[in-house]
């Protein structure tokens, strides 16, 4: 169903059915008769990452990527990865049911009961592994079916050319000072902070596929890494007490082994060969929340925002054995995901844009009044 259709099928269910749906869709749901004073703004955001080579001033995330906590309004995976699992349930049961999977021209037009399955990896209609398996997210710029505010009953996406920072991004590109990595406007009504209505935004490339929410690559990259535990190593029978000794003496020496206590900014050397599932979770480049919330009469944002980028790092376990290990193996550094968090709270006014900055993200975001933006009663 084209998203114009699906938009004009959704203004027509009544606003008594949506309501209710609001009732049971999570915490902090409004009461039906609460529907008359939710005050409803569009929120613009472009996020980018800056190009230059800033100073890195954020610290390791030990724990690796986190993904957003509390979330209310998700809109991005149904958008990058339409649902099909209505379609594909209304196809004929194919004649042959095999196991293994055919693409032949016949068999697209069929279902075999396996198909019909949420979790099995080969079914690519399902939407949660349809969105692990992009290496990058579709598009940079969001554009939503819109509608009249009047009519809505939830959060929606507002079509591209409503967007009033373009201009912007162009600047961006042309300048060569960053790269954008999501741009989309939305309308929602803006609650009190305790309801924690949190906005999901991610985009970019996707890291599933070779690290782990962990942050650790997968074990190809992995394996040299095995022996390097975080509670130490036994040493190899050939090699006598004394050997190793000599070895570290020497190492000492070169100024190669220095035994020091694991600092905050350093992940832990990588846990014992980390296997990739059959269905890995999707990483994204960018993530996290935006909660935009009223205080009195006036307009907050709490940012929540991480972008995650490979480098080269200097493992680090916690005890003096397996430092001991790593420095004897020669094994001192590796891959992984780093984090660089973007979490500020600022109080904003409507229809200014509000910038917040990091050496290495960044974004931009105005909230405009709408003629429901007013308080209610």
């Amino acid at each position: 169903m084209a998203r114009d259709s699906l938009w004009q099928h959704i203004t027509k269910v009544s606003k008594s059915a949506l309501v209710i749906a609001a009732l049971v869709s999570g915490p902090g749901a409004l009461a039906q008769d609460d529907y008359d004073t939710w005050r409803w703004f569009e929120i613009e955001v472009l996020v980018f990452k800056h190009t230059s080579n800033q100073a890195e001033v954020e610290s390791f995330n030990s724990q690796g990527p986190s993904a957003p906590s509390t979330v209310s309004y998700d809109p991005l995976p149904s958008y990058y990865v339409p649902d099909s699992r209505a379609a594909v349930r209304d196809l004929p049961e194919c004649d042959v049911p095999t196991v293994i999977p055919t693409f032949s021209r016949d068999s697209l037009w069929c279902v075999r009961p396996w198909e019909l399955s949420d979790w099995l990896p080969m079914n690519w209609h399902q939407p949660a592994q349809a969105l692990a398996q992009l290496e990058v997210a579709p598009a940079t710029v969001i554009s939503g079916p819109g509608g009249p505010v009047q009519e809505a009953f939830g959060p929606y996406l507002a079509p591209a050319e409503q967007h009033e920072l373009s201009e912007m991004r162009e600047q961006i590109v042309r300048r060569g000072v960053g790269e954008p990595l999501l741009h989309m406007s939305w309308y929602q009504p803006v609650f009190e902070k305790g309801q924690n209505r949190h906005v999901r935004l991610f985009g970019g490339r996707n890291f599933g596929k070779d690290y782990a929410p962990s942050g650790y690559p997968y074990a190809a990259e992995t394996s040299e890494f095995e022996s390097l535990q975080d509670n130490g190593t036994k040493p190899a029978p050939d090699v006598s007490i004394k050997e190793r000794l000599t070895q570290l003496i020497e190492l000492q020496q070169q100024g190669e082994l220095q035994f020091t206590a694991r600092t905050e900014d350093q992940p832990l050397a990588p846990p014992l060969k980390i296997e990739q599932p059959p269905q890995p979770e999707p990483v994204w480049e960018l993530d996290g929340s935006l909660h935009v919330y009223l205080v009195g009469n006036y307009l907050h944002i709490a940012s929540d925002l991480e972008l995650r980028q490979p480098q080269m790092t200097m493992w680090q376990p916690a005890e003096l054995t397996a430092q001991a290990d790593q420095a004897l193996q020669g094994v001192t550094s590796g891959s992984f995901l780093r984090s660089f968090k973007l979490q500020q709270l600022r109080r904003v006014i409507s229809h200014e844009t509000h910038y917040f900055d990091h050496p290495k993200l960044g974004f931009a975001i105005q909230i405009r009044r709408t003629p429901l933006s007013a308080r209610r009663y």
